[in-house]
């Protein structure tokens, strides 16, 4: 029951940002457009017409159609349940082994923090995009691959920022308690630094999935993301951009639904940091 008042407590906190709570609706919007590409879908985002070629917005076409005659608000919807399916998959898996390497660095410290992090320094030698685009380049452009690649790169974050808030913790009486006690350290890690940390990893979690998105969209323009025809945001702006002049369209909607997914996350992530972050006021 507490759990439930603290959540409604933090909703009403949240909710009284018209900014955030607009956000909010946006990205749940954006999340049924994902879940459900065909129900916003007219035509078939892969079949090629042409008898209507570069076709302008229209009442047939809302977004226009691309230099194959398909559908572009069509693509659209189903390149956005794709690029968010890399960018959602790829944090998560940066989450998770990120966290794993952050919580055993930050709790054991001396030579395992010092190996751990030398490694995790390694990664942040090389800029992401590069870091992505030389993972891609070894194994190849697919879904999957693209998946690993924008996970490895953000495994580094991840592992840092867990890393300071479980030394922080590391010390505390809580934790002091459970030693003398003879609770192993796995169960430590697991029982009292992991619940105590986990507005943190929501936090970052947010806070990145707005950047792997880029990432994706960035590779995607590229040509380095999903193989074609299947869409992605990314891709159907690299496309585009060879016919800004002739049909401006075709990358002008995809890359307005890139900003808008970005912008509400982040705000969407600003407004859980208020919520969520112990040492903002209340």
């Amino acid at each position: 029951m507490s759990n439930r008042k603290a959540f409604r407590r933090g909703f009403r906190r949240f909710a009284k940002n018209p900014l955030q709570l607009g956000s909010l609706i946006i990205f749940a919007f954006v999340v049924m457009v994902v879940i459900m590409p065909h129900v916003f879908a007219a035509y078939d985002p892969l079949k090629m017409d042409y008898t209507a070629l570069m076709k302008g917005p229209s009442v047939q076409h809302w977004f226009g159609t691309d230099q194959f005659g398909r559908d572009i608000l069509s693509r659209t919807a189903y390149g956005a349940q794709n690029t968010m399916k890399i960018a959602v998959l790829s944090i998560m898996m940066a989450t998770g082994i990120g966290t794993v390497f952050g919580v055993v660095s930050g709790y054991f410290g001396k030579w395992v923090d010092q190996i751990i992090m030398r490694v995790i320094d390694s990664f942040f030698a090389f800029p992401s995009i590069i870091l992505a685009l030389f993972i891609i380049a070894m194994f190849g452009a697919s879904m999957t691959n693209l998946i690993i690649a924008i996970g490895v790169v953000y495994v580094p974050i991840f592992a840092r920022t867990i890393r300071g808030s479980t030394i922080a913790l590391r010390e505390s009486l809580f934790v002091k308690a459970s030693r003398a006690l003879g609770k192993s350290h796995l169960k430590i890690m697991i029982t009292d630094i992991l619940p105590n940390i986990s507005s943190i990893v929501i936090v970052t979690f947010t806070t990145n999935l707005s950047t792997a998105l880029l990432t994706e969209a960035g590779l995607g323009f590229l040509g380095l993301g999903v193989p074609p025809p299947h869409p992605t945001l990314g891709s159907m702006v690299g496309q585009g951009n060879n016919y800004l002049l002739s049909a401006p369209w075709m990358a002008l909607f995809p890359g307005l639904v890139i900003a808008v997914i970005v912008l509400s996350i982040n705000i969407i992530g600003d407004g859980l940091r208020d919520v969520l972050d112990p040492r903002v006021g209340k």
